[in-house]
């Protein structure tokens, strides 16, 4: 009875010693495989630098002469082979360090067609896979390699959203008009999302094709979008066109109207969005409040008071906030409505927005007086 027992110790102890054993090998292993992937990673980091590097020193010191095309040409085949050349153009690209801005750039591209990148990235275009055909849309146009409006264009309708974004900042990238319009059909065709068109419409290049889509009928279902991206531009010629659209658009246009006046910025803009605090919709009222704040025009502080006894409560705290960015005479208004307006939903807006005020006057104070003692000690 003892021997069994014994026997029965000695082969638990060997069971156990043999699975510690395995953990132990299988812990050994997979410290193994986490150090390999590191020097294999590191490898690629350090060969991904260099060839950073090696473009960089390429271009030279910024005359045409110093451009080293053999490299140039010898890199740009890497590129039109290799998907991590590529990620190093794309990184190079968002640094600005790609491509020179000067009169180096037109020999750049040559060399760089020369040595087969822009047939490569014709072929990745059409990849079966999505983060094929994106990184090339952002590639060529980010180089700005010819032809890169037409072809990526096509690429708005791509069945795989990410490739449709990486296409919509590709285009941006291009800068032109032939690239506005291409973001503007993709908007109208519903092939790009219009909040996301809007964003990369938003520079001096697109001002005329906005400028012109917004008088286009085929467009006009879109129009609210258009006008909205025209407010982004900070281009004087959109004003007046955006004055037009806040008197006689429909609901939509007149509330993408007065937004885009607002962000537009322009003091001549106030009268007509002072109206616009009399309009039918309350959601027109409300966006054209809040635009006044944003120009900081106090010539609409009288309407701003009427405005605080609106049916609305998102109205009345539109005017709210608008009375108190308009410093002194909105304040000013304000404590007298605090006081005497006879609504007491306007009494209590404007209490709300006082309090507001001062609570943000007191935050800024304690700031200063940190960075002063800081600036004290140091």
């Amino acid at each position: 009875m003892t021997s069994r027992r014994v026997a029965g110790v000695l082969m638990t102890v060997d069971t156990s010693f043999a699975l510690a054993s395995a953990a132990v090998g299988l812990l050994a292993g997979l410290v193994f495989l986490v150090l390999v992937k590191r020097l294999v990673r590191g490898a690629a980091e350090r060969s991904s630098q260099r060839r950073r590097v090696r473009w960089i020193e390429a271009l030279g010191s910024g005359a045409v002469s110093d451009l080293r095309m053999r490299e140039l040409r010898s890199l740009a085949r890497s590129a039109a082979r290799r998907r991590t050349a590529q990620e190093d153009l794309l990184a190079l690209i968002a640094a600005r360090r790609l491509p020179p801005p000067d009169d180096r750039h037109e020999p750049f591209v040559r060399a760089l067609c020369r040595a087969g990148l822009l047939r490569s990235l014709r072929a990745a275009c059409g990849s079966r896979s999505a983060v094929a055909r994106g990184r090339a849309a952002l590639v060529w146009a980010g180089l700005g390699l010819p032809g890169a409006e037409s072809a990526i264009a096509r690429m708005t309708a791509d069945p795989d959203p990410d490739v449709r974004a990486a296409v919509a900042q590709g285009l941006e990238a291009c800068r032109s008009e032939e690239a506005a319009w291409a973001l503007l059909r993709a908007m109208r065709d519903e092939r790009l999302d219009p909040q996301r068109a809007v964003e990369r419409l938003t520079s001096d290049w697109a001002v005329t094709p906005l400028l012109a889509a917004l008088h286009d009928p085929s467009f006009a279902h879109v129009k609210p979008w258009v006008a909205e991206a025209l407010g982004l531009t900070g281009e004087a010629r959109a004003e007046e066109p955006l004055m037009r659209l806040l008197a006689k658009g429909d609901e939509s246009e007149r509330i993408h109207a007065s937004r885009a006046l607002g962000r537009l910025g322009r003091e001549s803009s106030s009268g007509p969005l002072v109206i616009a605090l009399s309009d039918e919709s309350a959601t027109v009222r409300a966006q054209a409040a809040r635009a006044l704040a944003q120009l900081r025009d106090e010539r609409g502080v009288y309407a701003l008071v009427k405005l605080l006894g609106d049916p609305s409560w998102w109205v009345r705290a539109r005017a709210a906030e608008a009375l108190g960015a308009l410093g002194g005479p909105g304040l000013a208004a304000l404590r007298w409505c605090a006081q005497t307006h006879e609504d007491p939903y306007a009494r209590e807006r404007a209490l709300e927005a006082l309090a507001h005020v001062v609570g943000e006057a007191e935050a800024e104070a304690g700031v200063a007086a940190e960075a002063e003692a800081e600036a004290a000690v140091a």
